[in-house]
């Protein structure tokens, strides 16, 4: 009978440590996914993270060379990911909080080819049990500490 015991009590504080995560952390793999792929040049596979009308936005204000006219707006905007990535040499996520239920912020620092590091802002939003980027913008830290 003790040993039941303790067996249940093992299982259930393996159950709450796992459950002490941040709420946030799946939007984060998915921005650590995207950066992965923009670094690997895979920009197919990264613009699946975005949200559709997020990619949509970014593709229609593309400005294309005439040689990439015949190309779709989403396959320009994968082409251009890959080109981004050829120039990225290290990134991090630096952090993340939820917005709501649905909502995350999460917080990344990249680092180009040249040593310039830049900071961007990644708002994410769950639908159907799915994490998406739907903003991407640069990010100035708050220094009033």
């Amino acid at each position: 009978m003790r040993k039941i015991a303790l067996a249940s009590v093992a299982v259930a504080l393996i159950f709450s440590l796992k459950s002490c995560g941040e709420p946030y952390e799946p939007a984060q793999d998915v921005v650590d996914s995207f950066l992965e792929e923009v670094q690997e040049k895979e920009g197919f596979d990264a613009i699946k993270r975005l949200h559709p009308s997020f990619r949509d936005n970014l593709a229609k204000d593309l400005k294309l060379p005439v040689q990439f006219t015949e190309l779709k707006p989403s396959e320009a905007l994968a082409c251009l990911l890959s080109t981004m990535g050829a120039n990225m040499d290290d990134y991090e996520i630096t952090g993340g909080k939820m917005i709501g239920e649905s909502t995350a912020i999460i917080k990344a620092r990249v680092v180009d080819k040249d040593g310039i590091e830049k900071l961007f802002s990644f708002v994410l939003i769950k639908e159907d049990d799915r994490w998406l980027i739907a903003d991407i913008s640069p990010y100035t830290p708050d220094m009033k500490k």
